[in-house]
């Protein structure tokens, strides 16, 4: 589970990660990520209505949570991050997700491989 101190929460927060922050696109996800000033870092996501009905859209945000908590120790903690979900996506497993997540961590080179 993400911590409380690390989620997105407020619109103006994203709108401000929009605005300033740099784009990945990937074939389901959608990527912005903008360098912080303070300590915790911040992780929001996003799922718009062109995805499905809302108990899809939830499942989705779940799956995402999950696939970001698990990559969370090899993540840049430099940088405020917002996953966009892109359709496609609600055909999509757990792991189909995981491994979009991780390419395009690696597309912005945010993503260290701990061994």
């Amino acid at each position: 589970m993400i911590k409380s101190e690390n989620r997105l929460r407020k619109n103006k927060h994203f709108k401000f990660i929009y605005r300033n922050g740099e784009t990945k696109v990937c074939n389901c996800l959608t990527l912005v990520y903008l360098k912080t000033k303070y300590k915790p870092f911040k992780v929001g996501f996003s799922v718009s209505k062109k995805i499905g009905k809302s108990v899809i859209r939830n499942k989705v945000k779940r799956r995402l949570r999950e696939a970001f908590v698990s990559l969370y120790k090899n993540i840049n903690k430099k940088y405020n991050y917002v996953f966009i979900a892109r359709e496609g996506i609600e055909n999509m497993n757990y792991w189909d997700i995981r491994n979009n997540m991780v390419e395009i961590l690696n597309k912005s080179g945010l993503y260290v491989e701990n061994n």
